[in-house]
Formats: C-alpha cells, sequence, structure tokens
C-alpha cells in the first residue's frame, strides 16, 4: 500500500510536472529544474525500496536526464551573468577615465586661504586697530611723496634758471633722448673719405733686394689706409719676396711675370703690364702710383696722392753719378696748375711729357673705364718696350691725357722734393740663397 501510494503520487507530481512544463517559458527557471530533480530522485529512492528494476531503469534515465538539464540551462545563465557584469565594469571604467580627463584639463588655482581670511579680517569694521595703522601708513606715504615732488620742482626750477633755454619738445621725446644718446645724422658726420692707393713696385731676386722691399715696406705701412701694394716679380714667387711681404704689415698681392727673356727691360716692361691687367681685370678703383724699390719716399707723398682726379705730377730729385750732382726733374705749377717742365734733355727724340714712372700717379679707371673720361676704348694703355731716354714713360703718359691742362701739380706750387731716385744699385755680388748660412765660415781669428 504504501509503495502504491507513493508511486501514485509521484506519477501524480510527474504528470503536473509535465502538464505544467507545456505553460512555462522555454527557458526554464533554476526553481522548477531543481523541483524536476528532487523529484527524479525521490522517484528513484522508491523504487531502489521496492526493488521493481524495470522501473528502476527508468527512473534512472529520468534522473540522468533531469540533471543534464540542469547542467545545460545553468551555463548560460552564467554566461547571461558574467556578461552584464563585464559591461558594467567596462562601463565604471570608462566613467572614472572621462572624469580623470576632465580633472586634468581644468586650470589649477592656488588659492591661499588664510592669506584671504586675514585679508577679510583687516577690514572688518570691529578690527579697529588694523584699520588706524591702514590709515596712518597710507596717509604718511602721501605726505611723502608730495614732499619729495616738491623737492623735485625747486631742484629742476633751479637748473632751468641756469641752463639756456631748451626747445620744447613732446613728453615721449623727452624720455626718449633721456633713455638713449641721440643719434647723429650720417650726412653731418665729416668723416674724411680716403680714395685707395695702388702702389705697384717690380722686384727680382738680388743682393739689395731685402734693403730696398723693407725701407719701402716701412714707408707705406705709415701711410694710412686703404693702401693695395701690388708687388710683381720674375720670374716666379721667391721665398725672399714672400718672408718681407709677410712681415710687412701692409695689405699687399704678390703677382708674377712669366716673360721668357733675359733683357732688363724687357722683365720691367712686363712686370708693369702684369700690374696694370690685373687692376683691369679686378677693375681697382683708385690712385695708381709705379713705386720703384730703389726711389726712396717720404710718406707725404702719398697723402698728395689722393688728392688726384684724373693725373697728377710731382718734383723728382735724381742723381746723375756726375762729382755728386743732383738735379730735379718735374712739373712748374702755378697753384696746381701745370705751367712748364724742368728736365735734363737728353739726346734723342724730344719727350712730350719729361717725367719718369716714380715722377706721376693717375686714376686707376682710366684703364677699364672709359666712359667715365670720354675716351675712346684704351685696351692699348700699356708700356711698350720701344723707346729710350725716357720715351717709354712719355708714351704712357700720352695715351692717358692729351696736354699739360689735364694734369695736377703736386704739392700746391711745387715747391718741395718729396721722392729722391739715387741710383746705388752695387756691382753684380754673390750672397747665399735666402740670406741663410748653412755651412760655416772659416774662422779668420780663432778663439784661443
Amino acid at each position: 500500500m504504501v509503495s502504491s501510494r507513493r508511486n501514485t503520487g509521484a506519477l501524480q507530481r510527474d504528470g503536473s510536472v509535465r502538464d505544467w512544463s507545456e505553460f512555462v517559458d522555454p527557458s526554464p527557471s533554476p526553481k522548477l529544474l531543481y523541483s524536476q530533480s528532487y523529484v527524479a530522485m525521490r522517484g528513484l529512492l522508491s523504487s531502489l525500496l521496492s526493488m521493481d528494476f524495470a522501473l528502476l531503469s527508468s527512473r534512472l534515465k529520468s534522473a540522468w536526464a533531469a540533471i543534464l538539464s540542469q547542467r545545460h540551462t545553468r551555463s548560460p545563465e552564467r554566461s547571461k551573468s558574467r556578461g552584464l557584469s563585464c559591461k558594467r565594469l567596462a562601463f565604471h571604467l570608462f566613467l572614472c577615465f572621462m572624469v580623470g580627463i576632465f580633472i586634468g584639463f581644468m586650470p589649477f588655482f592656488s588659492v591661499d586661504v588664510s592669506q584671504k581670511i586675514v585679508s577679510e579680517n583687516g577690514r572688518l569694521p570691529f578690527d579697529e586697530g588694523v584699520v588706524d595703522r591702514g590709515m596712518m601708513d597710507t596717509k604718511v606715504k602721501e605726505l611723502e611723496t608730495i614732499v619729495v615732488e616738491k623737492e623735485v620742482d625747486i631742484i629742476d626750477e633751479s637748473e632751468v634758471a641756469e641752463s639756456p633755454p631748451v626747445p620744447a619738445m613732446l613728453d615721449d621725446e623727452a624720455d626718449f633722448v633721456e633713455s638713449s644718446p641721440a643719434i647723429p645724422d650720417i650726412n653731418d658726420l665729416d668723416i674724411p673719405v680716403r680714395k685707395l692707393l695702388i702702389i705697384v713696385t717690380i722686384t727680382t731676386v738680388r743682393p739689395q733686394q731685402a734693403y730696398y722691399l723693407n725701407r719701402l715696406a716701412h714707408v707705406l705701412k705709415t701711410v694710412q689706409s686703404p693702401l693695395l701694394w701690388l708687388v710683381v716679380e720674375w720670374p716666379d714667387q721667391s721665398f725672399e719676396t714672400a718672408e718681407i711681404l709677410r712681415s710687412s704689415g701692409v695689405m699687399y698681392r704678390h703677382l708674377i711675370c712669366r716673360k721668357n727673356t733675359t733683357s732688363v727691360r724687357k722683365i720691367a716692361v712686363c712686370q708693369r703690364n702684369s700690374a696694370i691687367y690685373h687692376i683691369k681685370k679686378h677693375r681697382l678703383d683708385g690712385i695708381m702710383h709705379f713705386a720703384d724699390e730703389e726711389r726712396s719716399y717720404m710718406s707725404d707723398v702719398f697723402e698728395e696722392m689722393r688728392k688726384i682726379r684724373r693725373f697728377g705730377a710731382w718734383p723728382v730729385a735724381i742723381h746723375t753719378g756726375i762729382k755728386y750732382r743732383v738735379v730735379l726733374e718735374g712739373p712748374i705749377c702755378k697753384g696746381s696748375r701745370v705751367t712748364g717742365w724742368n728736365t735734363v734733355q737728353k739726346k734723342g727724340a724730344a719727350r712730350r711729357f719729361p717725367i719718369g714712372f716714380s715722377g706721376f700717379a693717375f686714376n686707376s679707371t682710366m684703364l677699364w673705364d672709359p666712359q667715365r673720361w670720354n675716351r675712346p676704348p684704351m685696351d692699348s694703355v700699356i708700356v711698350h718696350s720701344g723707346g729710350r731716354g725716357g720715351l717709354q714713360e712719355s708714351r704712357f703718359i700720352e695715351k692717358l691725357v692729351k696736354n699739360e691742362r689735364q694734369v695736377e701739380g703736386l704739392p700746391d706750387d711745387c715747391n718741395r722734393v718729396m721722392v729722391w731716385n739715387f741710383n746705388l744699385e752695387p756691382p753684380q755680388l754673390s750672397y747665399p740663397s735666402g740670406w741663410s748660412l748653412h755651412n760655416n765660415l772659416d774662422s779668420v781669428i780663432p778663439v784661443t
């Protein structure tokens, strides 16, 4: 009886579960699954008690099916709960990140609360001591400023009374003048503009070269700049000449003439023409003068050269070598106008301009800018090797000027001698190369 009642109850419950499952949502709830497994286990126990093996096997199958269904239904529920928790966590993280960004971009303000409180307390009406001190301090400062202003006014009045009247100007201009010195106008400044002096010197390696070049270099060093020394050497640049030029302290250019000849006259012509070609090529603008190294110069003659506009000449003292006789060769002037020439007529053709290379200077632009002087192209303005007795210099000058009206006499009235031509060149001498001794000399007086 007991077993039959239990079976019928189990069947009724089972049937009720099956009937309810038709109306419940397809996704069963955990409570329903739990009740199904409970009923299956209870039926299994009752069948074990009744020992009905056929019924026992059916009950085992139903219990196993209930457990499997419970497992399968729990996994989606867990995944759903995990998904919801992950979404919540991501939302919280995003919210915290946005709050952090908002706080990070907010400006920082340093607020000193204590100072504000003190300042507010100082303004309180009941703190009479603080108010009185503040009022007293402000009144004292006002009185001090008034006294200082009165003293400044008194000092300014005394200075104005003593100093001469000054033209009125705006306040801003007055402040500007006091703060920075006034810049004078360039046109008002009396700055002398000196012309460039182009001094051409021809030289060769010989015993007296060091003496001549050093003497001329010391004179050129005393001349005010700008000055350019063109030294032309034949046939190559020697070590001796380069050392003298480096130690001279004068701005120079070391040129060479490679003409293959042994004639002294032709070598000198080649050297002078090399300097003329250099000036034409680089368009040097200045006063050009052929300063031979054997001549003796005063520094005043170079300052007089800067007065030349076109062509200038001056007297030169020449040693003839006959009983120490010296003659003057050069222009005779009235002021700066040339009225005649003082010279010793030499044998041969008469010279149109009886002066040598050391007795004149000219504007270098006459060599490369003929339009400036209203002359035809002067490519032929070079020194020619033909002509003796001063004809070489005279023919060169004839290409630069037409007559004495275009010649300027230096200095005024041509009454000073500033250049001397003394032929002191000794005969051919043997000397060591570079003036350096590589072998010891024979001792004439031995040391005992």
